[in-house]
């Protein structure tokens, strides 16, 4: 392994040293490995920094340009592509999926709602097909499993987590109605007219530039799911191993739950413009009713499979501080992402926050690292 020291990059405004001060002593005193952080006031980045390795072996450093895993800050790519078919009149919330699916309608699932996907209350939170290692990369064999899947009781009586089915429900009416997979979705209408690097599917230029991923012990104290059994089925179909998200199949999938990769500066800023009502500069992704629709709470539970628990907005997570914190505001919406990595938008506060590491928090919840630096952003307000 190499000795070398991580080096700290990027730019912060004056008022919010104290994030600055945060994330270098995160690699001081906290074993950071490589990690980005970014921070949008009123729409305009006060923080935009960089450090570390992109490697175990500590020989290769994170750049401006480094891309990391999002996991699920993914989902909430996903949903503002629904919510943008909705801004079109093109998706109707509270019809059923199989309206837009009609294979979907299959083994009691006729009354599924596209709201019941937004809000997590799909009761799909795995598929019946007993899934190879790897099958869920292949957008058709995971979208024909779903259709052909059940509601799994009693995952369907409040809130459940839709861990890794989200993005294929959600992607498939997406897919139905517009007629582009997500990857190229978020390519034309969200990534390239808002400037932001994220990305599903990743070409090989795009690879090139990702951090790998690596896993962390878990803290003494860490909590147990709450039924490993049904976690250990919404998981069938990754491939196996420590190494499974450095994998170039994992990279170039589209698997709308997790496998999006960006920065954290180009998360902020997404948020940033979700933050304002949709638009930020000259680019609106959606009309302020819209927006102001996504980001409604819709109910909270402790989640049956993982024990946790959750606020919902209608295709994110609100701000829930013993596992999604988001600052002091309720009214805060994002998403956290495994291995303590989040992003998430702030309207009462006018601020946007990302932080991505390439080191997985053994945890549940945000790491320690990055609530310090959401304490340390707030500080500065």
């Amino acid at each position: 392994m190499s000795t070398a020291k991580p080096k700290i990059e990027g730019t912060c405004d004056a008022r919010f040293a104290g994030v600055k001060d945060v994330f270098m002593e995160n690699f001081a005193e906290h074993d950071e490995l490589g990690a980005g952080v970014a921070v949008y006031l009123d729409g305009e980045p006060v923080v935009d920094m960089w450090g570390g390795f992109r490697d175990a072996a500590r020989t290769k450093r994170w750049t401006k340009d480094t891309l990391c895993a999002g996991f699920s800050i993914s989902k909430a790519f996903v949903s503002v592509m629904g919510h943008m078919l909705i801004d079109r009149g093109l998706l109707e919330i509270d019809k059923p999926v199989a309206q837009y699916w009609p294979a979907f309608a299959q083994n009691g699932k006729a009354d599924v709602t596209v709201r019941d996907i937004f809000t997590h209350r799909a009761g799909l939170v795995y598929v019946d097909a007993d899934l190879k290692p790897g099958d869920l990369y292949d957008w058709e064999t995971m979208t024909t499993a779903m259709a052909e899947s059940a509601r799994h009781p009693p995952f369907d009586a409040q809130p459940t987590y839709l861990n890794l089915t989200y993005g294929y429900l959600l992607g498939e009416v997406i897919r139905r109605i517009d007629g582009r997979t997500i990857g190229p979705f978020l390519r034309d209408e969200i990534a390239k007219p808002l400037g932001v690097d994220f990305a599903f599917a990743l070409r090989d230029d795009q690879i090139a530039r990702c951090a790998e991923i690596v896993p962390e012990a878990p803290p003494a104290d860490a909590a147990m799911p709450a039924d490993m059994a049904a976690l250990t089925k919404s998981m069938r179909g990754l491939a196996d191993g420590d190494g499974r998200f450095n994998l170039e199949v994992w990279r170039k999938a589209e698997v709308g739950a997790g496998s999006g990769h960006g920065t954290a500066r180009g998360i902020a800023k997404f948020f940033a413009c979700l933050g304002a009502g949709g638009r930020l500069g000259g680019t609106r992704l959606l009309k302020q009713a819209t927006r102001d629709q996504a980001i409604t709470f819709s109910g909270e539970s402790v989640d049956a499979i993982l024990g946790q628990h959750n606020r919902y907005a209608v295709g994110f997570l609100m701000n829930d501080p013993p596992g999604a914190p988001m600052g002091p505001n309720p009214e805060a919406f994002g998403h956290p992402g495994a291995g303590g990595r989040t992003g998430f938008a702030d309207p009462v506060a006018g601020l946007a926050f990302s932080y991505m590491p390439n080191l997985m928090y053994g945890g549940a919840g945000l790491s320690p690292r990055g609530r310090r630096l959401i304490d340390a952003a707030y500080a500065a307000l």
